[in-house]
């Protein structure tokens, strides 16, 4: 007798999947599909997981596996993956529209947002880093002299300071261009843009200019521009350039930690560079986070009485630390007699 074939969806591929993560602080915390693949967290790792569908979608391969990566060393307990992607997850889930939202895409949308706004992290990160090493070998150390004691020789400099400060700078502002295109997925737009100027008129003349959601733009405008003016001026400097200076000596003889501003454009206002990175990280995601509530409740059921709730401080969970909620609110709700 011959053996009957396996059908095509009774294949070792279609076996239930089940594998340990490797790595990691405890438990899992969240997890979060986001289209082709399932991202899955720990405290404080990042896992990716592909199933067999996403790898091998024409089933050429019986065998397909499924495939776990660890693809980042920061997880639900870190503030961007938390507010810009898990908590806004958990909010769609939690809502209702009159019309159809497309989840999925908004979902992916913030993802990009989240691993863009990771590499500024780690660039801040790294930048800090070595510029807090400099600090703590002169602060230990003091600087090498000669010239009979008049020179200050080697000075301590950070390696690849303007590249790594053009790296931040562009990333920052493919941040910024991702949440300008969110407004896009919830509203009927004339066409995307990627300047908070621009946009803010675009959503003044689609929204009328008191809608929370174009104030907003219109308060946070400056801000945004001037880091994208960092970056412009940086990369294509003419009349006004970035600067970017290194450990230097002041004339009264003190030492200035590395600074950037722009110059050719009035006043010169040095920030430095350590903490206006971080700065910015922090912006950024704030704005990214804030951006996406008014978007949400522009577009969510008037049916019902949704309302954001701030999560008291000391019930924030630190391996989670979502700081807004999607609820109901019950005082508003009808019952039927």
């Amino acid at each position: 007798m011959s053996e009957t074939p396996r059908t095509k969806k009774n294949l070792p591929r279609h076996g239930a999947g089940s594998m340990e993560l490797q790595g990691g602080t405890g438990p899992i915390t969240s997890m979060c599909s986001c289209g082709s693949f399932l991202e899955i967290y720990k405290q404080d790792k990042t896992f990716r997981v592909q199933t067999p569908e996403s790898i091998d979608p024409d089933e050429t391969n019986p065998n397909a596996p499924w495939v776990a990566s660890p693809v980042a060393d920061v997880g639900s307990s870190n503030l961007t993956v938390a507010r810009v992607l898990l908590q806004a997850r958990e909010m769609l889930d939690a809502a209702m529209f009159d019309e159809e939202l497309d989840k999925e895409a908004v979902i992916l949308h913030l993802h990009s947002c989240k691993e863009m706004l990771l590499a500024c992290e780690r660039l801040a990160t790294r930048l800090a880093g070595r510029i807090d090493e400099i600090i703590k070998q002169i602060t230990e150390q003091g600087i090498s002299r000669d010239n009979h004691g008049r020179g200050l020789n080697p000075f301590p400099q950070v390696q690849d300071l303007d590249l790594d400060c053009g790296a931040f700078l562009t990333q920052a502002n493919r941040a910024i261009k991702l949440i300008c295109e969110l407004p896009a997925l919830f509203i009927q737009l004339g066409k995307t843009d990627s300047n908070f100027d621009h946009l803010s008129k675009c959503l003044s003349d689609t929204l009328g200019e008191e809608s929370p959601i174009s104030f907003f733009v219109r308060e946070n405008a400056g801000g945004v521009r001037y880091l994208i003016e960092l970056r412009n001026f940086h990369e294509h400097p003419r009349k006004i350039k970035t600067v970017i200076e290194n450990f230097r000596v002041l004339p009264d003889g003190q030492i200035q930690a590395p600074v950037w501003y722009l110059e050719g454009q009035g006043t010169v206002e040095p920030h430095p560079i350590k903490e206006e990175a971080a700065a910015t990280v922090n912006f950024i995601r704030d704005i990214a986070e804030i951006f996406f509530i008014h978007l949400l409740m522009c577009r969510i059921s008037k049916k019902f009485s949704f309302l954001i709730q701030e999560v008291p401080d000391d019930e924030i969970v630190s391996t989670l630390p979502i700081r807004y909620r999607l609820s109901i609110d019950v005082t508003k709700m009808r019952v039927a007699k």
